[in-house]
């Protein structure tokens, strides 16, 4: 089962201290890690990863902006080929970057393919789960109530370097909600092990007695007829059971940001035989 815990009420909203906190409750496990930090942006959480005493490799799509000259940003698009080699890394960290890109599927592949069988990679984004982000969708087909839709007017970003589509960092265009981001992470040979808690977004907290008890009986009924059809399947039992558990988690119902941890259980190869049936990898490791 994936591990949840409940929002905190207090303290900063910023992501990035909620990242930097997170990390220093884990010094002791990280410190001597291979850890990469994609993208890294201008460089706050490499420094900080530095200063625990990992050794931490910065990369960015525009790495003229990274503003610590002690680490080197290797320059990296995540909408191609990471310049790293595969089994490189025991962690990875991928801080408001997959909302940004349009082929999430490619970049939970890339970012399983440079880590070692058994790391694990830490993904952050804006919640697109909570209640509040859920009914913005509703009324204006947007992440908050009081912004517009995704659009071409602001959701273009570039520096100077810019030529192609491929050199230009997007907005918050491609939605990443938790149960999306699963199964791209279980296409891909990840599996969700932890949600770190974040500050109570509270007026996702405020609906929460409105919608809960509704969420609840639909996704009672839409398991029960998901079971129902077709050949009975272990694989669906599991699946249901965990989406069950992130569509009722009142961590992912409140929390203002997703910092989603995933697990390294198989490479891509590997996962699509066994999700094709082609390969049982119990089997196959024995």
């Amino acid at each position: 089962m994936i591990r949840l815990s409940f929002p905190f009420f207090s303290g900063s909203k910023d992501i990035k201290q909620l990242l930097a906190a997170m990390l220093r409750r884990r010094k002791t496990e990280l410190a001597g890690k291979e850890v990469l930090d994609v993208p890294a942006g201008n460089g706050d959480t490499a420094h900080l990863l530095l200063e625990m005493g990992v050794k931490v490799t910065a990369s960015d799509l525009y790495p003229e902006f990274f503003r610590f000259p002690d680490i080197e940003c290797v320059k990296a698009n995540l909408n191609g080929t990471l310049p790293f080699a595969a089994a490189s890394f025991d962690v990875v960290i991928c801080q408001e970057g997959i909302e940004h890109m349009p082929n999430q599927l490619h970049l939970f592949q890339e970012l399983n393919r440079v880590l070692r069988p058994g790391g694990r990679a830490i993904i952050t984004t804006p919640n697109y789960s909570n209640l509040r982000t859920r009914l913005s969708y509703l009324l204006l087909e947007s992440e908050a109530y009081k912004l517009m839709a995704p659009n071409e007017a602001d959701s273009v970003w570039a520096s100077d370097n810019a030529h192609t589509i491929h050199d230009v960092y997007l907005g918050h265009i491609f939605f990443a909600n938790v149960t999306k981001q699963r199964v791209l992470a279980a296409l891909s040979g990840l599996r969700i092990v932890e949600i770190h808690p974040t500050k109570v977004n509270y007026t996702s907290l405020a609906l929460l007695p409105f919608y809960y008890p509704w969420m609840r009986l639909m996704g009672w009924l839409a398991r029960r007829r998901g079971l129902k059809r077709g050949q009975p399947s272990p694989r669906r039992v599991e699946a249901y059971a965990e989406l069950a558990q992130l569509n009722q988690s009142l961590s992912v119902l409140t929390s203002g940001h997703l910092i989603v941890e995933y697990e390294k259980r198989a490479e891509t190869e590997e996962a699509v035989a066994e999700l094709t049936g082609k390969l049982n990898l119990d089997t196959a490791r024995t």
